[in-house]
């Protein structure tokens, strides 16, 4: 495996400077004795970890890391170099040699300008009242996400989570396993139900360590701090302590992620939930077949050409109206809703209301301040933002029942009382 060792240390680039005749530790005598033993350490740009290549090296893939470190070190030792310092060293080398083996990946062959784009449409069924240009548009621009997580050098951050909702045994986790055709490539970057936390290093550690991510579990994730998973998610680079480094270092994001959930009431935040590009699913084909490589390819070139992996404003609409369906109602939600009737908008008989007054009309004779806030949001997701009318503020709500129930209940109400809501 190795050279004479007269001759390799006869080459270190960098000479003794004493009369103990003992090479100096740097970065160029230990590169030396790599070259020399043919030994490769490289740079995995999706896993963000050193890999060092040893010819004819055997063991378990489990201690690789550590087995390959501890023969490098053994190797300085030879050669007389100060070990403290090789693995900081070899980490240096290994920058130098950085790969990215998806990229690498899609770029193995060209396009060979076959349009794959519809047969992968086809491999989700969905439900008969999904719009099927709405899946459409999250599929295509989701792939085109994950090409551009691993084509643009800086400054890409995820836009939305492809969100896969249906019942349980309808393949949603094997659809994703699909998305890479290559067994070996697809067991080293894509990483199946992950409980994601985002106030949890290795939670995080663990995901931004992949390509593809789904989260299982969605639910429980939801349950933690939801401002900061969302802040997470569309994050454009991660703070991650390599093995051997003396500090942390940020990476540019090169992660995609995928939600699969069971239940169709799932989502929680009353701030918006356009970061979740849900489909709502049947059945999803996982065997299909499809030439990944080449769809990643294709994808790659509409990347090249400017394509944008974000939605429009008129597609956030329309993603924002199928994800109501999705929402968690609470008992106020359902009382006011109820008394609302949207096709209404615009009604020149339409009243000014403030929310204690919509929850009057409700039924909420004395509502408390969290109901008063939580009626709010729902008036500003149904009708935007309020007008400050007499120092309050109130919505232009279209109520169902202008001529029965609602306008005896509105003559009671008394608007003499401090509303701010």
């Amino acid at each position: 495996m190795f050279n004479s060792k007269d001759a390799v240390s006869a080459g270190f680039p960098d000479q003794p400077r004493n009369m103990k005749n003992q090479p100096p530790t740097t970065i160029a005598n230990v590169e030396h004795i790599l070259n020399h033993a043919g030994i490769v350490p490289r740079y995995n740009i999706i896993k963000k970890k050193d890999e060092i290549i040893i010819p004819g090296h055997s063991g378990t893939s489990d201690n690789r890391s550590n087995v390959t470190m501890a023969k490098v070190l053994s190797l300085a030792a030879q050669y007389g170099l100060a070990t403290g310092l090789v693995p900081e060293f070899v980490q240096a080398i290994s920058d130098q040699n950085a790969y990215n083996p998806v990229a690498d990946w899609i770029n193995s062959k060209p396009w060979d300008g076959e349009d794959r784009l519809g047969e992968m449409y086809a491999t989700v069924w969905t439900e008969e009242d999904y719009p099927e240009s709405l899946k459409e548009t999250l599929l295509h621009k989701w792939l085109l996400s994950a090409v551009a997580a691993v084509m643009v050098p800086s400054g890409f951050h995820c836009r939305g989570v492809l969100t896969l909702q249906g019942p349980q045994g309808i393949n949603k986790t094997s659809w994703v396993r699909s998305l890479i055709d290559d067994p070996v490539l697809r067991e080293a970057v894509i990483k199946l139900d992950h409980h994601l936390d985002g106030s949890n290093k290795d939670s995080i550690i663990g995901a931004v360590t992949n390509w593809i991510v789904e989260i299982g579990e969605l639910d429980s994730s939801f349950r933690k701090d939801i401002a900061r998973l969302k802040g997470f998610l569309t994050s454009d680079s991660d703070r991650v302590r390599r093995p051997y480094a003396r500090a942390e270092s940020e990476y540019p994001r090169r992660t995609v992620f995928v939600a699969t959930v069971n239940d169709c009431k799932f989502l929680v935040d009353p701030t918006g939930n356009t970061r979740w590009w849900t489909i709502a699913a049947r059945k999803l084909r996982k065997d299909h077949g499809i030439d990944m490589q080449q769809l990643y390819a294709q994808l790659a070139v509409e990347l090249a050409d400017g394509g944008q992996w974000w939605l429009t404003k008129a597609e956030e609409t329309q993603l924002e109206a199928w994800n109501s369906r999705h929402k968690i109602v609470s008992a106020v939600d359902d009382m006011v809703m109820a008394w609302i009737d949207l096709d209404r908008l615009g009604h020149k008989s339409n009243q000014k209301l403030t929310a204690t007054e919509m929850l009057k009309i409700a039924g909420i004779e004395r509502p408390n301040n969290a109901q008063c806030r939580e009626c709010g949001t729902l008036l500003r997701e149904l009708l935007g933002p309020p007008k400050r009318i007499q120092g309050r503020e109130k919505w232009t709500v279209p109520l169902i029942d202008l001529h029965g129930h609602a306008v005896e209940i509105m003559k009671s109400i008394t608007t003499k009382q401090p509303d701010e809501y």
